[in-house]
C-alpha cells in the first residue's frame, strides 16, 4: 500500500492482510479520519478528542446521500438506515458494538441527532424530536459512571426504537433498558465513581436545596468516598446539573417531580452514612444498633417514614414460628447488607421509574398498539469488559450479552449470507469465521449451563458460592470454553470471543437474587411520600395507572372552577375538553380481581372496599378504585363531543398506553404465582436478551464497530497492539474478506425490475433469462454480479 494513500473502504485494499488493514486505519487516523467502511459496515476509532465534523453543515451534507458517495461518517449510516426504511417500509436497526470506552454511547447520540434532523427537515429542536434528544442526557446522568476504561461508561444497556409516519416524520419512540449495575451504588473500585447524577447534584444544587436535603461534599458520603475519586477531568458538574434539570423538563419532569426525585437521591446518599455498633447489653453481644441516630432521623424525614420503624427494619428481622413471630437482631454484616440492599433497591426502582416517565413522554397515540414497520432501532449496550482479577457477576452478565451481539453479527455477516449463496446456487467459496455458539452454550445451555446451575443454587437457602463454583467445575472442567485457574482460588475462567476472562465467584448468588428484606419494603410502602410508595409498588401497571388518574383529577378540579365561570379566549367560551375513552375499563380485558389490586399507593396490592388513606401530596380521594374509575369515565363521557386539548390528552392516555409504557420498561413482570421468590436477575436478563434478539432478527441491520484507540484514554494516540487485538477478536479481517468477495446487494427478480425500471427495455418480465440478457447488454463486469435461482447478486460497486 502506498504511504501517501489510504482507503476509505477496507474492501478496496489491493493486498489484504492483518498488517495492511492496521496500517490503513492508522494512516487514516493520523489524518483525522476516524471513520472507515467495510462495505456497509462502519468502523469508528475513538480518538478521545472532539472533531468538528458533526455541526449542521455535516448534517445537511449527508442527507439523502448513498452510502459510500461521501467520506465515511456516522451520519451516513443514519441516512442509509432512514432511506432503507422509507424504501422498504420495513424496520431497520443499527447495532453499535465495541468494548468499554470505544465510543458507543457517543455514536448513539450522534445517530439519534441525525435521525431526528432527517425528520425535522430543517426545523430543529421542536416536538418529539427534541424530547428524544433530551432523553439522552437524563438517562446518561442516572445510568453512566466513570470506570477505569471509560469516563462515561454506560452501566446499563438501552435499545431506542424511533417510530416514523409514512412520510418519514418522527411520531414517537420507546426506550428499553437492560440490567442496571446496582452494586455501583454502594461500592466502586479505585479510580472509579458512582453514577454521575450524585456528583452533579452535590455540585449544582441551590442553597435552598442544600439546606433542605442536607447536602454536603462527595468526600462526606460513604457511597462516594470509597474510591477516592471525586472529579471528572474536563467536566463542569454544576453546569451538568443545570443541563440535567433542563433536559428533564424537556422530557416532562415538572418541578414537583424533580424535587421529589432529588429527595430520594439524597436519601440514598445518606443511607450509606448510617453506621452500626454492637449493643452492650448482656444478652445480645452480637446484636447491633444504629450508631448515628441523627442520620437515621434525616433519612426518615426525606423518605417520609417513621424513624422507629426504619430503625427496626435496619437492625432486626421478623421470623415466623408456630403461634408467634420472632424478632431477631442483626449482626454487623447483616445490618450493613440490609442497609446497602435498601439503597440499591431505591436507586434501581428510581431508574425504572425515570425510564417509564421518559417512555410516557416519547409515546404518541399511534404507539399505544404494538408498532409494526417504519421504525429504526439503535442499540447501545455495555461493552465487553475485562478488569483482570476484579471481574464479578456484573462483568459476567455484560460479557454474556456481548457474546449474543457477536453471534448476531456472525450470523448476518457470515452464516446467513453464505447459506443464501448456497441456496441460490451461485459460485462461492466459503470463508471460515470464528463461531462463538460453543461459548453461548456453556453459559446458557440447558440443563447444565452456567446460568442454569446458578439459578438452581439460588433456590436453596443453604447453598453457597463455593458450592456453586464446585458445580461449575464438576460440570464443565472438560469444556474448551471453561477453565479452572492454575492456582487454587475462588474463581473460574471463560474463553469468550474477545479473550479469556477470569471471574471471581464472590457474591454471585447474592447479586443474582437481589433481594430486599420484606421489613424494609413494608417501611417504604408506609411512606407519606407518593413517589417512594410508587417505587416499591408491587404492580407497576397499577402504580402508573393510578398516577395518570391522579393527574387527571388534579387537572379537572383545577380547571373546573374557571370553566364554570365561562372563561373565554378571544371572546369565545371554551368548554372543558376530554378525549373520549368509552371503554377505559370495561373493554380493556381487566377483570374485577385485577382491578381490585389497583391501590392508591400501588404498594399494598389490595384496596377491597375500604377507603383510601389520604397522604400529604395526594389528591383527596377516598372512594375505592372501581368508583374512582367510574367517576373518571362519567366525566370523560360528558365531554366526549368537545375538541381535545393537547395538554389534557397527556393525562388521559388510555389504559393500553399505560400497558405499552410499563410493558417496555418491565417486559417480564413477576407473575403472581406460588413461587417463593421472584425471578433471579439472570433469569430476567435472559428474557430481556431474548426479546432484544427477536426484535433485531426482525429488522434489517446496519453495523457500527467501535474501536478504542488506546487503553489510557490519551487523545489522538493510535496504539497498534490495542487496536490489533480488537480487530482480531471482532473478526475484522474475515469481515473484509467476505465483503470483498461477497455480494452485498441481493435483489429478487421483481424488485430488480422495479428498482431499475428506467434502464430496462419495455415489456421485460421478471424471468431469469430476460434479466441475464439485460445484464450482458449493459456490459457489467462479470466478476461483479451473479444470477441466482430467484435473485440478482451485485457487488456494492455495481449498485
Amino acid at each position: 500500500q502506498p504511504r501517501d494513500r489510504d482507503y476509505s473502504d477496507l474492501c478496496q485494499l489491493p493486498d489484504l492482510t492483518e498488517q495492511t488493514l492496521l496500517e490503513n486505519l492508522k494512516a487514516r487516523f493520523e489524518r483525522g479520519h476516524i471513520y472507515t467502511y467495510v462495505g456497509s459496515i462502519l468502523i469508528a476509532v475513538n480518538p478521545f478528542k472532539f472533531y468538528p465534523i458533526y455541526n449542521p453543515k455535516y448534517v445537511g451534507l449527508y442527507q439523502n446521500q448513498r452510502l459510500g458517495d461521501l467520506p465515511p461518517h456516522i451520519f451516513a449510516v443514519a441516512d442509509a438506515a432512514y432511506h432503507a426504511m422509507l424504501r422498504s417500509r420495513a424496520s431497520q436497526c443499527v447495532v453499535i458494538s465495541g468494548e468499554s470506552g470505544s465510543g458507543k454511547t457517543e455514536s448513539t447520540n450522534l445517530l439519534l441527532h441525525h435521525l431526528t434532523a432527517l425528520s425535522q427537515k430543517g426545523s430543529y429542536g421542536r416536538g418529539v424530536e427534541q424530547t428524544i434528544l433530551s432523553a439522552g442526557p437524563v438517562l446518561e446522568a442516572f445510568g453512566n459512571a466513570k470506570t477505569k476504561h471509560n469516563n462515561n461508561s454506560s452501566r446499563f444497556g438501552k435499545f431506542i426504537q424511533v417510530n416514523y409516519r409514512e412520510n418519514g416524520m418522527v411520531h414517537g419512540a420507546l426506550v428499553q433498558k437492560y440490567l442496571l449495575e446496582k452494586s455501583r451504588i454502594v461500592s466502586q473500585a479505585k479510580k472509579e465513581r458512582n453514577y454521575h447524577v450524585f456528583y452533579y447534584l452535590l455540585a449544582g444544587a441551590s442553597d435552598e436545596e442544600r439546606r433542605e436535603l442536607h447536602l454536603s461534599r462527595p468526600e462526606d458520603y460513604h457511597y462516594l468516598n470509597q474510591s477516592q475519586c471525586y472529579t471528572l477531568e474536563g467536566t463542569d458538574e454544576a453546569f451538568e446539573y443545570t443541563r440535567l434539570m433542563q433536559s428533564m423538563e424537556m422530557v416532562g419532569f415538572n418541578l414537583d417531580k424533580r424535587k421529589r426525585l432529588i429527595r430520594v437521591l439524597s436519601a440514598v446518599l445518606h443511607l450509606g452514612n448510617i453506621e452500626f455498633s454492637k449493643k452492650s447489653t448482656y444478652h445480645s453481644d452480637e446484636a447491633v444498633q444504629v450508631k448515628n441516630p441523627e442520620v437515621l432521623s434525616l433519612i426518615s424525614s426525606l423518605l417520609g417514614v417513621k424513624e422507629e420503624t426504619l430503625n427496626s427494619a435496619l437492625t432486626t428481622k421478623r421470623a415466623k414460628a408456630p403461634g408467634e413471630t420472632l424478632v431477631i437482631s442483626y449482626k454487623m454484616p447483616e445490618a450493613i447488607a440490609t442497609r446497602d440492599a435498601m439503597a440499591k433497591c431505591l436507586y434501581g426502582a428510581l431508574f425504572d421509574w425515570i425510564v417509564m416517565q421518559v417512555n410516557h413522554a416519547l409515546l404518541s397515540a399511534k404507539d399505544f398498539r404494538e408498532h409494526r414497520g417504519n421504525s429504526i432501532g439503535v442499540l447501545d449496550i455495555f461493552g465487553f469488559e475485562d478488569f483482570g482479577d476484579h471481574n464479578n457477576f456484573e462483568q459476567f452478565c455484560i460479557n454474556f450479552a456481548n457474546e449474543h451481539l457477536q453471534n448476531y453479527f456472525n450470523q448476518h455477516v457470515f452464516k446467513y449470507e453464505q447459506e443464501e449463496y448456497q441456496k441460490e446456487g451461485i459460485h462461492w467459496k466459503n470463508i471460515e469465521f470464528t463461531d462463538n455458539t460453543g461459548c453461548l452454550s456453556l453459559i446458557e445451555g440447558k440443563p447444565h449451563g452456567l446460568l442454569c446451575l446458578l439459578n438452581d443454587q439460588c433456590n436453596f437457602s443453604g447453598a453457597t458460592n463455593a458450592m456453586l463454583l464446585q458445580k461449575f467445575q464438576n460440570q464443565h472442567k472438560n469444556s474448551p470454553f471453561y477453565e479452572v485457574p492454575q492456582k487454587r482460588e475462588n474463581a473460574f475462567l471463560v474463553h469468550h470471543y474477545a479473550g479469556r476472562v477470569k471471574y471471581q465467584i464472590k457474591d454471585f448468588k447474592e447479586k443474582n437474587l437481589d433481594l430486599m428484606r420484606p421489613d424494609v419494603v413494608m417501611v417504604l410502602k408506609s411512606s407519606s411520600v407518593a413517589l417512594v410508595r410508587e417505587l416499591v409498588g408491587a404492580d407497576p401497571v397499577a402504580v402508573f395507572r393510578w398516577a395518570i388518574l391522579r393527574a387527571f383529577f388534579r387537572s379537572y378540579h383545577a380547571l373546573k372552577k374557571p370553566a364554570s365561570h365561562g372563561r373565554s379566549i378571544g371572546g369565545v367560551k371554551k368548554p372543558l375538553s376530554y378525549k373520549r375513552t368509552d371503554n377505559l375499563v370495561a373493554n380493556q380485558g381487566v377483570s374485577s380481581s385485577r382491578r381490585s389490586s389497583f391501590g392508591v399507593s400501588g404498594c399494598q396490592g389490595n384496596l377491597g372496599a375500604t377507603s383510601c388513606p389520604v397522604h400529604r401530596g395526594d389528591t383527596h380521594l377516598c372512594a375505592n378504585e372501581a368508583r374512582v374509575m367510574e367517576r373518571a369515565n362519567q366525566i370523560m363521557m360528558k365531554n366526549r363531543h368537545t375538541r381535545s386539548r393537547s395538554r389534557m390528552d397527556k393525562g388521559l392516555k388510555n389504559l393500553q398506553s399505560v400497558k405499552t409504557v410499563v410493558g417496555k420498561t418491565h417486559p417480564h413482570p413477576q407473575q403472581r404465582t406460588g413461587r417463593k421468590q421472584p425471578p433471579t436477575v439472570t433469569a430476567q436478563f435472559q428474557v430481556s436478551l431474548s426479546h432484544l434478539m427477536e426484535a433485531l432478527s426482525q429488522a434489517n441491520p446496519f453495523f457500527v464497530r467501535c474501536i478504542k484507540s488506546n487503553a489510557d484514554k490519551v487523545p489522538c494516540s493510535f496504539d497498534e497492539k490495542v487496536i490489533l487485538q480488537q480487530l482480531r477478536y471482532t473478526g475484522m479481517l474475515e469481515t473484509v474478506r467476505i465483503r470483498q468477495s461477497g455480494y452485498s446487494v441481493r435483489l429478487p427478480f421483481e424488485e430488480f425490475i422495479q428498482r431499475y425500471r428506467v434502464l430496462l427495455p419495455r415489456g421485460l418480465i421478471s424471468s431469469r433469462s430476460d434479466i441475464r440478457d439485460f445484464l450482458h447488454r449493459v456490459n457489467l463486469d462479470r466478476n461483479n454480479y451473479q444470477m441466482g435461482k430467484t435473485k440478482v447478486f451485485l457487488r456494492e460497486s455495481e449498485k
